[in-house]
């Protein structure tokens, strides 16, 4: 059952969590979908572009709600949950409502023959174990273990099943479009493009998401490895997924199920390894990303280069050796306002950019994951740093992103994923 919740601006005079929960309800969407015959309510990303569901957004919102409302945090991941399929895949995207058959058929991101489901056929970063958490430790609410852990735990099944089709731990992505990174510079090579314009890598993009429903059998893993039009290994995405593995554990762990933590945690080990392994280029010192079938790497230094420190096993030398040499050096990513999506050594470097997104500014999303993972690993004054700049640039305003170099806030306004400000604990 939806609620009702006032339609009212965020008051700009305060505190940063009562704008952030102003934000987050102002964005409220509710209503009735025709094809599941459920009530929907969610949080969309931003007023006047981004009006629909989208995963790894809606999990940053349960995150900030789990602090703000609880409620209204489950209420969003009750409607993410709902197209969740048999096999625990989850899409990238929902259409909720009457046009959303309609609009899932016109974007060309959803399986054929499968619009009147609404749903995507593309993943994004697999953070819905940590959303799952953060509600479970802010309410201290045992029952939401018992109500939801199947259902999230279905779903990184699915993951290993289907995206890490050799067993070593490592999941491959289809799409930019699935890291959610989506015009990273490192991706360029991968896609068949030197220093892009907008015009240009929107329209090959688009090009890819129909060749991966038309000639990738509804973007199947197996057969695009086979047409190795674009695949790739993100150390991004697999950062987020080896910590997802612990996540899991620990919630199975506390929710009495020894034998699926055991599980768990052999699959944040085996991905951790498998980074360290395939991922590490010695001679930078920094994690790389694989593309094509035949895994070249591609040595950019964006987001993705030290996103592995977040896990928790990686080795201690290694972790210290990229945080000196890159994350706290401001040559590359300690900028007056860190962490940016790509470092200022780069050519691609635009702390400004507008229009090419994730190629400079920071993102209040992987500001919450770099944060967490400095800390546990024994990093609190970067942490800490990341949380203050943070705040200080959400304050001014809720946007898609900020400049790293001022902490101007840019691109999608009123933007509800940088909300999750709140939650990036000093």
């Amino acid at each position: 059952m939806t609620r009702d919740h006032p339609t009212v601006e965020p008051n700009h005079n305060g505190t940063l969590e009562e704008r952030a929960l102003a934000r987050l309800i102002a964005n409220r969407r509710t209503g009735f979908d025709p094809f599941y015959k459920v009530e929907y309510e969610y949080s969309f990303p931003s007023q006047g572009r981004y009006h629909w569901q989208w995963f790894w957004d809606s999990c940053f919102h349960i995150i900030a709600l789990a602090r703000l409302d609880p409620a209204m945090a489950i209420a969003e991941l009750d409607t993410l949950l709902v197209p969740q399929q048999d096999d625990g895949f989850i899409g990238h995207l929902t259409y909720w409502g009457k046009r959303g058959a309609l609009m899932s058929a016109i974007y060309g991101q959803s399986r054929f023959g499968e619009w009147r489901r609404r749903h995507s056929g593309m993943i994004q970063p697999p953070v819905l174990a940590h959303a799952l958490e953060e509600l479970w430790l802010q309410t201290g609410d045992d029952s939401i273990l018992t109500r939801y852990l199947p259902r999230v735990r279905a779903f990184y099944d699915w993951l290993d099943r289907e995206r890490d089709i050799d067993g070593e731990g490592l999941i491959g992505i289809v799409s930019p479009y699935e890291a959610g990174t989506d015009n990273n510079p490192s991706f360029d090579r991968a896609l068949g493009l030197s220093n892009p314009g907008r015009t240009r890598i929107l329209w090959v993009n688009q090009k890819l998401d129909w060749y991966n429903i038309v000639r990738g059998n509804n973007f199947n893993y197996r057969k695009l490895i086979e047409r190795d039009r674009f695949i790739v290994i993100d150390p991004f995405m697999n950062a987020v997924y080896g910590d997802a593995w612990n996540v899991l554990a620990r919630m199975h762990e506390a929710d009495n199920d020894t034998d699926s933590a055991t599980t768990a945690r052999t699959h944040a080990v085996d991905t951790t390894a498998a980074l360290n392994e395939r991922c590490w280029d010695s001679e930078r010192g920094h994690y790389t990303y694989l593309y094509g079938a035949d895994r070249h790497p591609d040595t950019t230094l964006s987001v993705g280069a030290i996103f592995p420190l977040i896990l928790q096993g990686a080795p201690k030398e290694r972790i210290a050796s990229v945080m000196e040499r890159y994350v706290t050096n401001p040559e590359h990513f300690w900028r007056p306002f860190p962490i940016p999506s790509v470092a200022a050594s780069e050519d691609t470097y635009d702390a400004e950019s507008e229009k090419m997104i994730w190629r400079g500014p920071l993102c209040m999303n992987l500001n919450w994951l770099l944060a967490r993972g400095f800390k546990s690993n024994g990093y609190p004054d970067a942490a800490r740093t990341i949380a203050e700049r943070s705040k200080e640039a959400a304050f001014k305003d809720f946007r898609e992103f900020y400049s790293p170099e001022t902490g101007r806030g840019m691109r999608g306004t009123k933007f509800g994923w940088a909300t999750a400000a709140v939650a990036i604990d000093t």
